[in-house]
């Protein structure tokens, strides 16, 4: 078949990622590119500002040398999409006589297309297999001479979204070929009717070949990749080194431990190591595998028979199974095309290399972190949203410039209708475009974060940033180095680690600028051995169908900790930032509407917070949205609080155009708060994802701007235990 092309748009081609997000000065990076064959110019770029739009800055980046060349010759790369399970050739897994191969499935999508089941085989190495094709057809085939197959075919067919029962059987003795299906009893008292279709066969044990044993999956006919994915679940692989009969299928079927039933070749038990990519033979031959392109793990299997309130460390044989798609994607694992060393010197910022042709150009940003800590302020960028929104299939990331991601991040749905769970920055994005896209509902993510960055470098602040990845990995001891963090537009995604972080930074008296909206909202995973891999599994507030995991299946595969909304495990954003998420506004304010500010603005101690502001509406303008309160917006709950300890609510936010969650009494508004902690930790909270489109405009001559200032000042002035509200 013809490769399609990536775009309708004539040599738009340009694919990339780096291989970290957050290096230090002293370290290597890597970029992986892709294209259509020829040269490219590249540059190496500190973004600045990234929003073309003329009533601000206006696109800003400040180049720099690193010894990169200025130019670069690329090809294509393969993208090998598609999860499967490999278990590498060993002898043991070549049957020298009869033998069976049993497995569990559960469609999800059925279509014409050829669907390997199980299959130790590719051209010239044909040896047995398990496929489902044409019209849900289920046959299988052994080979004696590795090139031509003998099938047998089941006389009827897969059902989706069904769990059945697989055996192939060859008896060599017999010079017979079975095939036993069957589908799962509805109880476990009563044991399905099993079907058996027979086929005579030549007597000559199956071909002894080299090539792995794969679960979901072939080799390409070139070796270049893999095809025929299956899309659902396989659950209980088994080979024997004998053929079963009618009755032992019965009783593997109905749970008999394998061993139990005849000599084991190979026994792969699915509910193992199912935070990695190990898959477990317990046979006793060491025939271990892996899981490529990180398949759904912990996922429910044949026997589970819970409810939505059941869960893997419940019982972790009901969830001996693996969700395959194609379209799962673990690491794209391309060659490097450009490594540098980042120099001691370099500055701490957001960089990107940019690749530019005539019609095309991509940019792949990274973070610089500091050699060493030296400002008194810490930026983090939240570079876990940017992964779970890293690609530009929908509207909220889509950037218009010629090319659709071919690879899924959390906000699409598999083809077979299922959540995305894990999400890889190791794979190619177009969706870090600064200053392309700008959807009707606003701008977050690079975009969003640069509108800060320029606003600090205007102002002359001193700053360094880290990424969110940084704060899981190092904790408390990252955030003890500065007087002050400011959190970026958009940190949706947090772990328990950040978190806990955050909390201790808090407590010993840190100061934080949450500058953003819709933070520290769903629980996250992140892979402790593969750190490029982020896991989330939504619970379904406020989400349609396809953000919605699948019955029993809420625990992360990665973590075995619950996953959904922060909230529903007992820490709500407001307990760190003083607001949480409450109303969304995706439509252009027209200066329809700002802040107004409340009478605890006027209030003496915090009267300093509003310096040089005589204006009574706040942010009614600005490049994103048109609104400092816009996109999605956070507001205290002020029913939810002890007394004494409630957030001051400064100004507020309110118009009929906002959307409330599906949450009452949660108000339909955003604010813009201070809360303060004994021991002199304080939290300032702007309440929106669009409060850093504001900081530039007019100028940067603005009450937003003035206010955050402010803020900044007294918090780096006003060094704990002090409290902040004092003079």
């Amino acid at each position: 078949m013809r490769r399609q092309p990536l775009s309708p748009v004539g040599d738009v081609s340009l694919e990339g990622y780096a291989d970290e997000i957050a290096i230090r000065g002293g370290e290597r990076i890597r970029l992986m590119a892709s294209a259509s064959p020829g040269p490219a110019k590249l540059g190496l770029v500190r973004l600045l500002h990234g929003d073309p739009n003329p009533k601000g800055p206006g696109y800003r980046d400040e180049a720099v040398s690193w010894g990169q060349p200025a130019e670069l010759d690329l090809g294509s790369q393969p993208l090998d999409l598609g999860s499967f399970l490999q278990v590498p050739h060993k002898a043991v897994l070549n049957p020298d006589d009869s033998f069976s191969l049993a497995l569990w499935c559960h469609p999800r999508l059925l279509d014409a297309a050829w669907m390997a089941l199980a299959a130790k085989w590719r051209p010239g190495e044909l040896s047995y297999a398990i496929f489902c094709t044409g019209q849900r057809t289920l046959t299988a085939a052994v080979s004696a001479d590795g090139v031509r197959a003998t099938w047998c075919t089941a006389g009827g067919w897969l059902s989706l979204n069904e769990w059945q029962f697989v055996c192939l059987s060859f008896d060599r003795g017999a010079g017979e070929l079975s095939l036993f299906v069957a589908s799962r009893a509805t109880s476990m008292q009563t044991a399905p009717p099993i079907s058996r279709f027979r086929k005579a066969i030549d007597t000559k044990p199956v071909y002894a070949g080299n090539t792995p044993l794969l679960f979901g999956a072939l080799e390409s006919h070139d070796g270049s990749g893999h095809w025929a994915h299956f899309n659902g679940k396989i659950a209980r692989p088994v080979l024997f080194s004998e053929a079963l009969t009618a009755e032992q299928s019965t009783a593997l079927m109905n749970g008999e431990p394998a061993e139990s039933i005849a000599n084991l070749l190979g026994c792969w038990d699915l509910s193992q190591d199912v935070s990695g990519d190990r898959i477990v033979d317990v046979s006793g031959n060491d025939s271990h595998g892996v899981a490529v392109n990180v398949p759904s793990r912990a996922v429910t299997g044949p026997m589970w028979r819970g409810t939505m309130a059941s869960s893997f460390t419940d019982n972790p044989s009901h969830y001996d199974a693996v969700h395959l798609h194609e379209d799962d994607m673990g690491d794209a694992g391309w060659s490097s095309t450009l490594e540098l060393a980042v120099p001691t010197s370099a500055r701490s910022g957001i960089y990107a290399f940019h690749l530019r042709r005539e019609n095309d150009e991509l940019y792949v940003p990274f973070i610089v972190r500091p050699a060493r800590p030296k400002a008194p302020i810490c930026v983090l960028v939240p570079t876990l949203t940017w992964q779970a929104y890293s690609t530009n299939r929908g509207p909220w990331s889509y950037t218009e410039d010629g090319l659709v991601d071919r690879v899924l991040g959390i906000y699409d749905g598999h083809r077979d209708g299922s959540m995305v769970y894990y999400v890889s920055r190791r794979r190619p994005t177009r969706s870090h475009h600064p200053s392309a896209g700008f959807p009707n509902w606003g701008c977050h993510n690079v975009t969003a974060d640069l509108y800060l960055v320029d606003w600090l470098e205007k102002m002359g602040f001193d700053y360094e940033t880290h990424s969110d990845e940084d704060l899981h990995r190092e904790g408390l001891e990252l955030l003890s180095h500065y007087r002050c963090l400011i959190v970026g537009s958009h940190p949706e995604y947090w772990t328990g680690k950040m978190l806990d972080a955050l909390d201790a930074y808090l407590q010993n008296g840190g100061r934080v600028l949450y500058l953003g909206g819709n933070g520290l909202f769903w629980v996250t995973s992140i892979d402790q051995e593969r750190p490029w891999l982020a896991e989330v599994r939504k619970s379904g507030d406020w989400y349609d169908w396809w953000a919605i995991p699948e019955e029993g299946q809420l625990l992360h595969s990665t973590t075995l900790e619950p996953g959904g909304l922060w909230l529903r495990r007992g820490r709500p954003p407001r307990r760190f930032l003083g607001v949480e998420m409450a109303a969304n506004c995706f439509v252009e304010a027209e200066g329809r509407w700002g802040f107004r500010r409340l009478p605890a603005s006027r209030e003496p101690r915090y009267e300093w917070v509003f310096y040089g502001v005589d204006e009574e509406v706040v942010g009614d303008f600005g490049l994103n949205l048109g609104s400092a309160a816009a996109y999605e917006m956070d507001a205290v709950l002020e029913w939810d609080w002890p007394e004494g300890q409630q957030p001051a609510v400064l100004a507020r936010a309110t118009h009929e155009e906002f959307v409330p969650l599906d949450r009452i009494p949660v108000p339909v508004g955003c604010d813009v708060a201070l809360r303060t902690i004994p021991g002199g930790g304080a939290v300032f909270a702007a309440g929106s994802v669009t409060w850093t489109g504001s900081l530039s405009w007019d100028n940067y001559d603005n009450n937003v701007s003035r206010i955050t200032a402010n803020v900044i000042k007294r918090f780096l002035a006003q060094l704990p235990p002090r409290s902040v509200l004092e003079e």
